[in-house]
């Protein structure tokens, strides 16, 4: 098929001798004359090219900038790494994921995350009009609870601009892309090819049912489902991912796959070189220790509360074939591209809400796509294991062969209205309700409910944003106060304003644990869940700590005993706590501690800057901006100006501090060769200081030769 000369040097750079049917289908549609589309097509068919030919076809014929936004940063790391090979044709690439307060965004073609470019077009609004391009990955966000009102609101104001950019939506599972498409004024691509053929079936009584009435029977080992479809897939040279709902039941899953690992084939010099740098990444020692033995062995598990490091060493071990089997979270399968021959679902229910649901048909389709890796497997499989008390075939007949529930709005509450106006007016997008209540014509929510009295929806939401002091009346409209431009422009929830009230009322002394307190009870605030018998410890610790702050907090809110356990666990890790103990203490893994830190630093700063609108003294502001600090490098103060050189964490800073260089003049002063001496100081580590003090220095001899990268970072 014919393409455009552009389109044929992005084929050339990535090695592609043919375009895959759905990538034909793109260029029909008009992809790179600038065409709108909504790509429905299955995972691993092609569509993150699709969204690199609609990028670079615009950049080349119409100039100005191009985004790529996603639901998640790993993933947009990813796809920045991927899309580099624009460079090769004279793009500068950008990626976009940090602060919402960071600097001006920088870039030809941008990769960014939904919140991130919302937050983008409020604060350079003048962007706007240079957008070319907008790619947006999985958009089948839009109808999820947490991201898809931000999703949603980002669309309509792209959807309400002057000069509208091209659009190209991509997606696995949306079953009523013809109304996503109409809503959105795009063409439709859909297809249902895909690189590698997938098998479905469900898993009972030593027996796959697959859904075309096919049948195969999986010996027995263990007797156990997912092992015997681990060890059933390994004997064949492929691969398995086991998917459950809960960290607890992977991990409990994984050891005790590891009784019969003697069973399963992998690469064992790759598992052994990733166990041994496990055991030196970051974390507490015991879960280092327990996931360096599973993956000696060619198993391992993966959820959200591994560190970043671990997670990704994990992937990389499977894709070289050094595991046989990795028991996960679904968030593996929303997160990076991990394809594995055999994807088997351990559990399709989960708690929530006090009672157990089952998943959705979208979800299991998600896990589902993951079957099969394109270039390795001749098939892919994606086996449910049936549980007690239900048919194989009720499964069938549900997941298998039922339909994908169709993406709805969920832009109903006031909550995400409220945060989309305040962003509307302080970017002097629209001052008026009329104007406001255009853009949410736009809306998926309009799309779909013709019935809406828009009108009446924006004045209910402008009337709290004025009587928070976000907005106020100007008589023909509305402008943005002091106050709603700081809220707009650190991107946090509007009702973050008289939450802040509250809570400065019944704080009294402001120190580290009250204003951690006050970080944490914020609506952006990440927060996990507490068991009862966890409640009566956290209650005790508080009242070890700080007595008052006990009367501080309803205890009979589910939401501000989540907050103190949050600011509890912030609190001792700014005071310097092992992360062992930190594990131990509140049941987390350093994945939990990471996510917090990182939501904690953001609030903790937007705090800084908005609390003098509230009336609070400008010492708060200048407290909050110390501890921002200290949260970002769980560090008491005096190690603050420490850790600002590169690879000086925490516990490398208090090894220094203790030996006497407590400064950065201390450090100018030092010499090298005694800086050695320092427990986890080794050679690489000295340069290191050195370069950043300005100073040059490289050992002498073999000094340090005995002490290399992991016995150092073991030490730590």
């Amino acid at each position: 098929m014919k393409h455009s000369a552009i389109t044929a040097k992005l084929m050339e750079l990535l090695g592609y001798k043919t375009l895959y049917p759905p990538q034909a289908k793109a260029l029909e549609a008009g992809v790179e004359e600038g065409h709108s589309i909504v790509v429905a097509t299955p995972t691993a068919s092609g569509k993150t090219f699709i969204g690199l030919i609609a990028i670079a076809n615009r950049l080349s014929s119409d100039g100005g900038r191009a985004f790529y936004t996603t639901p998640l940063r790993s993933v947009a790391m990813e796809k920045y790494r991927e899309f580099k090979v624009l460079e090769s044709m004279g793009y500068s690439v950008g990626i976009s994921i940090g602060d919402f307060s960071e600097g001006r965004v920088r870039g030809d073609a941008v990769v960014t995350t939904y919140e991130k470019l919302d937050s983008i077009l409020r604060n350079e609004p003048e962007i706007a009009k240079s957008i070319t391009v907008i790619v947006i990955d999985e958009i089948h966000y839009v109808g999820d609870v947490e991201r898809g009102p931000t999703l949603e609101s980002l669309i309509s104001r792209i959807l309400s601009l002057a000069r509208r950019p091209q659009l190209v939506g991509l997606s696995a599972t949306v079953p009523n892309a013809i109304e996503i498409a109409e809503w959105l004024g795009a063409k439709l691509v859909v297809d249902t090819w895909r690189p590698v053929p997938l098998h479905e079936g469900v898993y009972w009584g030593g027996v796959i049912k697959y859904s075309d009435g096919r049948e195969r029977s999986v010996k027995t080992v263990s007797g156990l489902a997912d092992v015997d479809l681990a060890i059933d897939c390994s004997s064949e040279g492929g691969q398995t991912l086991v998917f459950s709902q809960s960290r607890r039941r992977v991990v409990q899953l994984a050891l005790r796959a590891l009784k019969f690992a003697d069973k399963l084939n992998f690469d064992l010099g790759i598992a052994r070189e990733t166990s041994e740098r496990l055991l030196d990444s970051g974390g507490p020692r015991a879960l280092r220790e327990e996931l360096s033995q599973l993956v000696a062995r060619g198993v391992a598990y993966h959820h959200a509360g591994l560190s970043s490091e671990q997670r990704r060493l994990i992937e990389d071990a499977f894709r070289n074939r050094g595991l046989a089997v990795i028991y996960a979270t679904p968030t593996l399968a929303a997160g990076v591209n991990l394809p594995a021959r055999r994807v088997v679902v351990d559990e399709y229910t989960r708690f929530e809400e006090g009672v157990w649901k089952p998943i959705s048909v979208a979800e299991y389709k998600q896990l589902a796509g993951r079957a099969g890796r394109p270039g390795l497997d001749p098939y892919g499989e994606a086996v449910i294991v049936a549980k007690p008390g239900d048919t194989v075939e009720e499964l069938l007949e549900y997941y298998i062969l039922g339909e994908v529930e169709r993406v709805e709005s969920k832009l109903r509450g006031l909550r995400g209205l409220r945060h989309m106006i305040l962003g509307l007016v302080a970017s002097g997008f629209t001052e008026t309700i009329d104007g406001v209540s255009e853009v949410l014509s736009k809306t998926l929510y309009a799309f779909q409910s013709s019935s809406l009295d828009l009108r009446s929806m924006a004045e209910r939401a402008v009337k709290d944003l004025v009587s928070w002091g976000l907005l106020e009346d100007t008589g023909g409209g509305y402008r943005a106060t002091l106050l709603g431009y700081e809220v707009s422009k650190n991107y946090v929830d509007p009702e973050s304003v008289p939450r802040a009230r509250v809570y400065l009322s019944k704080l009294r002394e402001l120190d580290e644990l009250e204003l951690l307190t006050l970080v944490s009870m914020m609506p952006d605030m990440t927060t996990l869940p507490v068991t009862r018998r966890e409640e009566d410890g956290l209650i005790n610790r508080i009242l070890d700590l700080k007595p008052k702050l006990v009367d501080v907090i309803d205890w009979s809110n589910p939401r501000e005993v989540r907050g103190v356990k949050v600011a509890l666990i912030l609190y001792d890790w700014v005071e310097e706590a092992p992360e062992d103990d930190i594990a131990r203490r509140y049941n987390v893994g350093p994945g939990d501690v990471a996510v917090l830190v990182d939501n904690a630093s953001w609030i903790a700063s937007s705090l800084s800057r908005i609390l003098p609108h509230l009336g609070a003294p400008e010492w708060v502001s200048e407290r909050l901006r110390v501890l921002e600090g200290r949260i970002e490098h769980g560090v008491k103060q005096e190690l603050l100006p420490l850790v600002a050189i590169p690879r000086i964490g925490r516990v490398r800073a208090r090894r220094l501090y203790q030996a006497g260089y407590r400064t950065l003049h201390d450090l100018m002063l030092a010499d090298p060769e005694k800086l050695l001496r320092i427990q986890g100081i080794g050679p690489s580590i000295v340069k290191t200081i050195m370069e950043f003090l300005g100073r040059s220095w490289e050992p002498t001899g073999d000094v340090g030769k005995e002490r290399g990268r992991g016995l150092e970072k073991f030490m730590e």
